[in-house]
């Protein structure tokens, strides 16, 4: 069993790549908004890619199952997180610095997002951790235009100055497109369907 807190202290590095796998039906919203972002927000900004608001689906259903002492902490951590919201959606939480729509083209895709960063870069504190949630149901509904979008993206844009940790829902993946992710991380982590976090990769340094 692996600590995802204890991955995230001692194991990234900045450049890093994090994959998180889960399964259809796990609530993700507690290692997302519970473990993951208070643990790399508490002294960065952080920002996070929310693609069709599935990190806002997320917040609020971890939101509505906390007691209102709860909420201060909540507040606190969002005060750090700058939000690229990607597609129809909501996004409830932290400042939201664009707003791009979506699509599969991948000129046009690199160029709203590219604009995004430059948004971000300008300004005072930069993030130092990246966050992509709602990638699984992109490359599910934009198949092979997909995955060459995220992976060109990733290759142009200046990425090295800080870590990034994508969430991935393997059920909705077929097996190519998620040992395509796979390949550019250095980290994995898989959680199981009982809840049992397992390291599948780490570089060895």
């Amino acid at each position: 069993m692996v600590s995802i807190k204890n991955v995230i202290q001692k194991e990234i590095q900045t450049g890093d790549v994090v994959i998180i796998e889960y399964p259809s039906g796990y609530p993700m919203e507690e290692i997302v908004w519970g473990e993951v972002i208070p643990e790399i927000s508490r002294e960065n900004t952080v920002l996070i890619d929310d693609f069709f608001g599935i990190g806002d689906l997320m917040f609020r259903n971890y939101m509505r199952r906390l007691e209102p002492p709860e909420y201060r902490k909540i507040f606190k951590i969002v005060k750090n997180i700058k939000v690229v919201k990607i597609g129809p959606g909501r996004a409830s939480y932290g400042k939201i610095v664009n707003e791009i729509p979506i699509t599969y083209e991948t000129q046009i895709f690199l160029d709203n997002y590219y604009l995004s960063i430059n948004k971000i870069m300008k300004e005072s504190t930069k993030p130092l951790y990246f966050v992509s949630i709602g990638v699984s149901e992109y490359i599910y509904f934009g198949k092979e235009k997909a995955l060459q979008t995220l992976l060109t993206t990733r290759s142009f844009l200046p990425v090295e100055d800080w870590s990034s940790i994508y969430f991935l829902n393997r059920d909705m993946l077929p097996k190519e497109a998620l040992a395509i992710m796979e390949d550019i991380a250095s980290h994995i982590i898989e959680i199981k369907r009982e809840g049992e976090p397992v390291l599948k990769k780490k570089i060895r340094r």
